[in-house]
Order: structure tokens, then sequence, then C-alpha cells
């Protein structure tokens, strides 16, 4: 891991640390919206309609969810991340949602927060079972794993190609000859 990278991503478990119980999943997500929405840039070709597609008002990818899906179905996360990501997402909405009153121990987040699958530290006596301690541990698990994923993703970036032959697409008149073996005809007659 690059020390800009650690350095950057232990500044922003001490903002974790600092957040409210509400604020927490709010901050948490949007880290991870932000590698979702980097990572689909850095995989889209480089054409104006890719911006539209994540940045405009009502965009068909502004949303988290959208993310998410897209990158899984694109193959550019996998299934675990995909998971976890959508656990996340439910309870970032829990805590955006609710009016006021919100903490981590209303029974829809810690059972949501209890089917998060990261990998759990070892020994000195983490509090394993608090759902906020968990969710805490399942965006750092995914920070690290989408940290450097647009990077990754670059190297297979998507490019402008040409899928049909200009020249076997065009209007040809029997007169100026027959089209070249191979090339699919369509037939059309002039009616009287």
């Amino acid at each position: 891991m690059l020390l800009s990278t650690a350095q950057d991503l232990a500044q922003f478990v001490d903002e974790l640390k600092r957040e409210t119980d509400r604020g927490l999943p709010l901050v948490g997500a949007a880290l991870i919206d932000d590698r979702l929405t980097a990572t689909l840039r850095a995989f889209f070709c480089e054409v104006p309609s890719s911006g539209k597609l994540l940045d405009e008002p009502n965009a068909p990818l502004g949303t988290f969810s959208s993310k998410a899906d897209a990158c899984y179905a694109l193959g550019l996360i996998d299934d675990f991340e995909y998971n976890e990501i959508a656990l996340v997402r439910k309870v970032r909405n829990e805590f955006a949602h609710a009016k006021h009153g919100m903490s981590f121990a209303a029974p829809r987040v810690q059972g949501l927060c209890s089917s998060l699958m990261s990998d759990l530290p070892t020994g000195s006596n983490y509090p394993l079972q608090h759902p906020r301690f968990r969710f805490t541990n399942a965006v750092l698990c995914l920070a690290l794993r989408l940290y450097h994923r647009p990077d990754w993703v670059a190297l297979e970036r998507r490019g402008s190609k040409a899928w049909v032959d200009p020249g076997a697409i065009r209007w040809r008149s029997v007169e100026d000859g027959l089209p070249p073996p191979g090339i699919p005809v369509m037939v059309m007659v002039k009616g009287e």
C-alpha cells in the first residue's frame, strides 16, 4: 500500500471514529459511493456521455445503488463486495430516512450489521458483536478493497469500437454491380 493511501485511510478512520451514529453510515457510504463512481469513470470510454451517466441531474447512474449494480454487472466488483455494499447502503438508508432518534441499537440496524461478512480482527478485545464496530469494520474493509480499484480498472478502459464495417452498410444499386461476396444483402424493389 502506498504511504499516501495509508495516510488518507488513517485520516478517514479518525473521522469515522468521531462521527455520530447518524453521521457514521452517511460518511462511510459516501466513501464507498465515491470509489464506485471513480471505478465506473475509469472503465467507461472517454466520451461526453460517460459523464452524463454519472454526473448530470437525474443521471441514470447517479445513485449509490445504481453505481453498485453497474459495477457488479460489468464485473468491476465481485459477489462479496456487491453484497457488503448492499448492506452498507441499507444501513445508510435506515439512518438517512429516520426522522430522529436513530442509533446502532435499533433492531433493524443490528440485524443488518450482523449480516456483514467482512473479516473481523482478532485479539485486543474488539467489540466484535457491536453493530457500530461491525459497520465501521465493513466500511474500512470495502475501502481497502476499492481504494485503488479505479487504477486497476483503467487498465481495461473501454474504447470506442467500430462494430460494423461502414462499407458493408450502404445503399447499392444492381445497376452498379453486385455486392462483394460475404456481404449480407437486403433487396428492395421499386413499385410501379
